[in-house]
């Protein structure tokens, strides 16, 4: 697991992924969840939750959340001027990074 969780969970620059598909993000998670298959030797069709949750292994959208929290937080408490400028600017509020950043660390309920 070791092998996974070092080469296969370090996702670069993804906290600032703002314009992609969905369907390019769905195969990206198939890809993923394909691998860790793969190392388990585990047939394509068994459940990807299971085997995350059995091996301790962050799934995708986890390894995700984690790095746009990490990101978010350092940027929202960094005193440089230019951030916090830029921050309090609506081109960051109503921007893309923060509306992906938002949809994916808050799930608003529904009905």
């Amino acid at each position: 697991m070791e092998f996974f969780r070092s080469h296969c969970s370090s996702i670069y620059w993804n906290s600032l992924w703002s314009r992609y598909k969905v369907a390019t993000m769905n195969r990206l998670k198939v890809c993923h969840n394909d691998i860790l298959k793969r190392l388990l030797r585990l047939p394509r069709w068994c459940s990807s939750s299971l085997a995350f949750a059995r091996n301790g292994v962050n799934n995708l959208d986890v390894i995700r959340r984690h790095s746009v929290f990490s990101l978010r937080s350092r940027v929202e408490l960094s005193t440089n001027s230019i951030i916090t400028s830029v921050l309090q600017s609506s081109a960051y509020v109503c921007g893309p990074i923060e509306q992906r950043w938002l949809g994916l660390l808050f799930v608003e309920n529904v009905g």
